[in-house]
């Protein structure tokens, strides 16, 4: 709590848009006025035992006049601390020289003033570092000639000569302050160098790269913070990341950051949503960073957009349950009925069966024929979508007669499950369509709610001519869906050939393939359902234009 304590009374109005000899200016007479306050505190106690009441006023005026010192510094008035710091100080020396000459005590406490020469000449710039070390060297030399009034000693040649003496100290002081300095410079510049350079790299890298402080205060980043969240550079140094990172970034990235600090090394692969709305996958670690010592000063984060990544990793998946899903297809829906036919024809060329028993199963035989053919187009279909294979060619397609068309293919399902079905379609309506991808499409979603929708249910077409669109809405009463499968079904994924109410089978890929023909003639689905409640999909089909 101590070392807090004095750690944070340093480091007032220390920033880091500061240059680099600005900030330890500030540290150094941050430092020293510490120093000089609790002096001069202990110097307080001090006198009021051995009862100089005189000095005990100048040494508690001290500690209060050095703490606005401390508070200039505060508020950013640098110059201004500075200047109170050298002139209080001075002024306090001179003060306790007389006090000591009067009081018979020679002790050389003017000298110190030789000591804060040095310091005048390295906090100043231009002509104010000269001003201020002669002045302070002309005090210095009035004090020399009042102690010797005090001592009642002859201005000779000794007391001149120790005058030449202490000019050729000041004048040796003042060349090796200046010297000193002008290493001091250039080492800055080539910090600020190296800090340009160190910059210029981690700019021009594809990544996130930040530093941050045990205190959790960023000390680097490169421009893509910046760029990102709409903050200079200066103004993110120094701050804190509950300050720069928005609250959806900083609830999973603060607990990470201080586990990082703790030494471990956590890494992440997330979904990350910007500031502007924009979103990326980030993939990224955090590192503490040690001292020589070991001890951990901070963290290290780099982050790195994976989208691509991720996306080609997503595709890959979807891809191995594509072919999963094709080879479950080919293995139930295909080669069940191959299987049914060579045994029917293993049968039949064995001479076990009469010809009127296979005609009894000619029926049997045509379903599956019929399903065969077309689990196989819808199969070949599929496929020409996913390699873009398929185009639209539209012209003027009667909307009533598709409709009716495949409702009277699946009539024996219709009368079987006793389903209530309601076409309300102008007989004179039109499309503007590619006709084969209009009908494959339309017999896929009616074949879908016939099979989803329980005995004695209802199914509605209908149509109506807007503005721009045909509007064209298909709705059952039947076992609906849920969110998940809805955004499934619009990613145009494939889905798991589940049965329907009365056992029926399919491929799977027919709500793909309708959503993927509609969309090559420009046409607008919209999936509305819940789970025992029913479906209602929406196609908007664009009427015909000039571009068309």
């Amino acid at each position: 709590m101590r070392r807090a304590l004095v750690r944070k009374i340093n480091h007032l109005g220390l920033t880091d848009l500061l240059d680099p000899l600005e900030y330890r200016r500030v540290l150094f007479v941050n430092n020293v006025t510490l120093a000089s306050i609790l002096v001069s505190f202990a110097v307080t106690i001090l006198v009021i035992f051995e009862g100089l009441y005189p000095q005990f006023l100048v040494t508690s005026l001290g500690c209060v006049l050095f703490t606005i010192v401390l508070y200039l510094n505060h508020t950013k008035n640098y110059l201004a601390a500075r200047t109170f710091f050298l002139l209080l100080s001075v002024n306090i020396l001179v003060f306790a020289s007389f006090v000591a000459f009067s009081q018979g005590r020679f002790n050389e406490t003017e000298n110190i003033l030789i000591g804060f020469m040095a310091v005048c000449y390295l906090l100043y710039d231009g002509h104010l570092r000269h001003l201020g070390y002669i002045l302070i060297y002309l005090v210095l030399i009035f004090l020399k000639f009042v102690k010797q009034y005090y001592l009642e000693a002859p201005y000779d040649l000794d007391f001149y000569l120790t005058i030449q003496n202490i000019s050729i100290l000041c004048l040796l002081l003042f060349l090796f302050a200046d010297a000193f300095r002008v290493s001091l410079m250039k080492a800055f510049v080539r910090l600020k160098d190296k800090d340009e350079l160190l910059y210029s790299m981690i700019d021009n890298v594809p990544l996130y790269i930040a530093l941050v402080d045990n205190e959790l205060r960023y000390r680097m980043v490169n421009f893509n913070y910046e760029k990102t969240f709409y903050m200079k550079r200066e103004e993110i140094i120094g701050s804190r990341v509950e300050d720069v990172l928005p609250e959806n970034i900083l609830k999973t990235h603060l607990p990470m950051i201080k586990s990082a600090i703790n030494g471990e090394s956590p890494e992440f692969l997330e979904h990350t949503v910007l500031p502007d709305g924009s979103s990326f996958f980030a993939g990224g670690k955090y590192v503490p960073v040690r001292s020589d010592n070991g001890e951990i000063v901070g963290t290290t984060v780099f982050v790195n957009d994976v989208t691509k990544l991720e996306t080609a990793r997503n595709k890959l998946k979807n891809a191995n349950a594509t072919k999963d899903r094709l080879f479950s297809i080919i293995a139930h829906d295909i080669r069940g009925p191959l299987d049914l036919f060579e045994g029917l024809l293993n049968v039949s060329s064995d001479g076990t069966i009469s010809r009127e028993d296979f005609l009894i199963h000619q029926k049997k035989v045509g379903d599956k024929v019929s399903s065969l053919r077309d689990t196989v187009n819808t199969l070949l279909d599929w496929a020409r979508t996913q390699l873009d294979g398929i185009n639209a060619n539209p012209s003027a397609v009667n909307v009533c007669n598709v409709i009716k068309t495949n409702t009277d293919l699946y009539g024996e399902l219709i009368s079987r499950k006793k389903i209530n079905l309601k076409v309300d379609v102008p007989e004179e309506m039109e499309a503007w369509i590619d006709e084969n991808h209009f009908k494959i499409s339309i017999r896929n979603l009616i074949h879908n709610a016939l099979k989803f929708t329980p005995n004695g249910g209802e199914i509605s077409t209908s149509a109506e001519k807007c503005e721009d669109a045909i509007s064209m809405t298909i709705k059952d009463t039947g076992i609906g869906m849920d969110p998940e499968k809805i955004n499934s079904i619009m990613n145009k994924e494939l889905q798991d050939s589940k049965g329907g109410t009365d056992g029926e089978m399919g491929t799977g890929l027919g709500l793909s393939l309708s959503l993927g023909l509609l969309e090559k003639n420009n046409c607008e689905v919209s999936i509305q359902s819940e789970p025992n409640s029913g479906t209602e999909i929406n196609i908007k089909i664009p009427l015909k234009s000039h571009d068309n």
